[in-house]
């Protein structure tokens, strides 16, 4: 069954320091374990920032809280990003949240005509779509929509179960 694209899926911060971060979330909230990757540019496809051609290049900490993905994002290229548009350098702070999207393109336009524009854009490489929309003035945070894909969703399903049983006192992070 598809999920509702108003159900949320996630929420992100941008953090200067992937391990450190996901270590204090792991003990502050008691959550884990993180599943970490490194995303170099040739990971993306059809990447754009504010209508230019870009580039994405960033590591993610991914865990669960229940049924909420939590996202760490250290942004590790130089170019600009929807994630420096909202958080400073040197800096670490909320960046965005996430719906599923099944119609990019018309929900691109939908948030469009709401007045929050596409920040960045791109498609991983074989996989999904996926676009941050700049909803800093109207929610305070950008918006990412990620096409639905029963592949990925499924590895989200996984992780799900593997954080729900985590019980602590063991890696919080797999690579």
């Amino acid at each position: 069954m598809k999920p509702d694209p108003r159900e949320l899926l996630q929420q992100a911060w941008v953090v200067n320091d992937l391990e450190a971060a996901a270590r204090r979330w792991s003990e502050t909230v008691g959550i884990g374990p993180f599943y970490l990757a490194d995303y170099k540019p040739e990971f993306f496809t059809d990447v754009s920032y504010r209508g230019s051609p870009g580039v994405m290049q960033m590591r993610t900490a991914i865990c669960y809280s229940g049924g909420v993905q939590i996202e760490l994002i250290q942004p590790t290229g130089t170019g600009p990003s929807c994630y420096r548009d909202t958080v400073p350098q040197g800096q670490e702070a909320f960046h965005h949240v996430c719906y599923w999207t099944h119609d990019l393109e018309a929900d691109i336009a939908a948030y469009a005509s709401r007045g929050c524009p596409v920040a960045n854009r791109g498609r991983v490489r074989n996989g999904p779509g996926f676009a941050y929309l700049d909803a800093s003035r109207s929610v305070g945070c950008m918006i990412e929509l990620l096409e639905y894909s029963e592949r990925l969703a499924g590895v989200f399903d996984g992780w799900r179960a593997n954080c729900a049983a985590w019980r602590g006192g063991e890696l919080f992070v797999r690579r």
